[in-house]
């Protein structure tokens, strides 16, 4: 067998192969390139159809731990993480699932704190899959990116020029809402770009070295750009500056190369955004709508609504929280979450969990940091560069869970676990970790407890999503806002 784990020799050891393909990969990959461009559920808003594709994503990922040696291969990466980590992270789960007892509505409780560990499972899963692996797949997630950015480029020049050319002949004028499609609110679709614009202008730093393929690969970053400038997401400029200076310190000159080439294609998203927002609609005289944000650039948006409440929460339920996903259970009108990260495990599974799970998150964050740094002009330009934006991706998205809800839109969750797999899988593991038997025993048990947490969370309204929302919206007027938090409408206690 060769050492490519992704090519078959023909000796005729097809299991040998099956066992070694990196499945867990290639469902997310799926997952990843699907979910921005395809509507999964027509008769139910974006964020409903992408929350089961997500179930279903995690579904089979649960299935590929039956792949022999693929267990094994998540308990080695567990038993590979510090020892703090090993024991800082049971501990936050079993006070979240206390806290979930003492939760007004412990099924939600449950679904929430499921969700969660099969996501940390899923990451397990992709750093197993990045150390089989090695180096040479770090393109292949670039490419999956870019394949992914592409198909959604292309879907926004599609409304564009639609509405150039159709939208008059039906009285319709420009409204840049329009070309953010596939979601539900332009704010969830700014926090992908977090995560995915770091990584769109590689494929140009690698392979342009054709003026026409310079061009094509210009294009698809130039459009994001347009898009975020266009987007007045202030989260997603605030996370992607954070995650240039995160580059430019601890990137060496990769880090500096990759953050001018980043600066070259934010120039290039001005552009066209002049040219193509409001340049050519006002030229042809249109009625154009925009989501320009200068006038409210430095308000808090009823942030400090949310955060207020939180800290309440906190102070009134210090130990076990008020539940996990519970903040949806009382309405503050603004938001079924609070918009931090922090602050929504301290509110929701106490001052103890809440502790575990950021101290969890701020130590994998130093340590891709330190790793980074250490190995700053290792390898080769592609190596350095790739880790520059890997590390930019992550930093950015830590800082815009701060103001945002990137821990609980489903893509956004999902492309988190990805990035932080990967990068974990990237990193060397600490010293004395071994999986032992018993370590692989004890990861059953724990994934089927995690999926019957979320079967259970979910089979009383998977089945009713659009009439649960129709009742909602009967008894409280059609134009009553649907906040999202694990559905479109977040709230957990209409039912009751």
């Amino acid at each position: 067998m060769p050492d490519n784990p992704l090519i078959f020799d023909g000796s005729g050891n097809r299991r040998d192969l099956l066992q070694r393909l990196p499945w867990a990969l290639c469902v997310a990959a799926v997952f990843v390139f699907l979910a921005p461009n395809l509507d999964f559920a027509y008769a139910l808003p974006w964020h409903d159809g992408q929350r089961l594709a997500q179930l279903g994503l995690l579904a089979a990922v649960l299935l590929t731990l039956a792949v022999p040696g693929s267990a094994t291969d998540v308990a080695v990466v567990w038993a590979g993480l510090p020892r703090a980590v090993r024991c800082a992270l049971p501990a936050a789960f079993v006070l979240g699932v206390l806290s979930g007892f003492a939760a007004a509505l412990p099924r939600w409780a449950w679904l929430e704190s499921g969700l969660l560990l099969l996501l940390i499972v899923l990451g397990l899963s992709i750093a197993a899959n990045r150390r089989a692996l090695g180096d040479r797949a770090d393109p292949v997630l670039v490419l999956l990116f870019f394949a992914t950015a592409t198909a959604y480029a292309f879907t926004t020049c599609s409304v564009y020029v639609a509405m150039l050319l159709v939208g008059p002949a039906y009285g319709q004028g420009f409204d840049i809402r329009e070309l953010y499609t596939s979601f539900s609110n332009v704010r969830f679709f700014g926090q992908i770009q977090t995560m995915l614009l770091p990584f769109l202008l590689l494929p140009a730093m690698w392979w342009g070295r054709t003026r026409a393929r310079r061009l094509w690969l210009w294009s698809v970053p130039a459009i994001w750009w347009m898009l975020a400038v266009g987007s007045g997401t202030r989260g997603t400029w605030v996370a992607l500056l954070v995650g240039v200076i995160a580059a430019l310190l601890f990137g060496g000159k990769a880090g500096w190369r990759w953050a001018k080439w980043q600066g070259a294609g934010l120039l290039c998203g001005l552009l066209c955004y002049g040219v193509f927002v409001l340049g050519i609609p006002q030229f042809l005289d249109l009625p154009a709508s925009f989501l320009h944000r200068t006038d409210d650039i430095l308000s808090l948006s009823r942030r400090e609504v949310l955060w207020t409440t939180a800290l309440d929460y906190i102070v009134h339920y210090p130990w076990l929280g008020v539940g996990p996903m519970h903040y949806a259970y009382w309405a503050t009108e603004v938001a079924a979450h609070p918009h931090n990260a922090v602050l929504q495990w301290l509110a929701e599974w106490g001052v103890p969990a809440g502790l575990l799970l950021t101290g969890v998150w701020a130590a994998g964050g130093i340590s891709l940091a330190a790793h980074v740094r250490r190995v700053a002009g290792q390898g080769g330009d592609q190596s350095c560069l790739f880790r520059a934006a890997l590390l930019a991706a992550l930093a950015g998205a830590s800082a815009q869970a701060m103001v945002d809800g990137v821990l609980v839109m489903p893509v956004s969750q999902t492309l988190l676990a990805l990035l932080a797999g990967w990068a974990l899988g990237m990193m060397p593991a600490a010293a004395g970790g071994v999986a032992g038997r018993a370590g692989r025993l004890m990861l059953v048990p724990v994934v089927l407890i995690a999926a019957a947490a979320v079967a259970y969370g979910v089979a009383p309204e998977i089945g009713r999503l659009a009439e649960r929302q129709q009742s909602y919206l009967a008894a409280r007027g059609p134009d009553t806002a649907l906040l999202p938090r694990f559905w479109t409408l977040g709230w957990i206690n209409i039912d009751h």
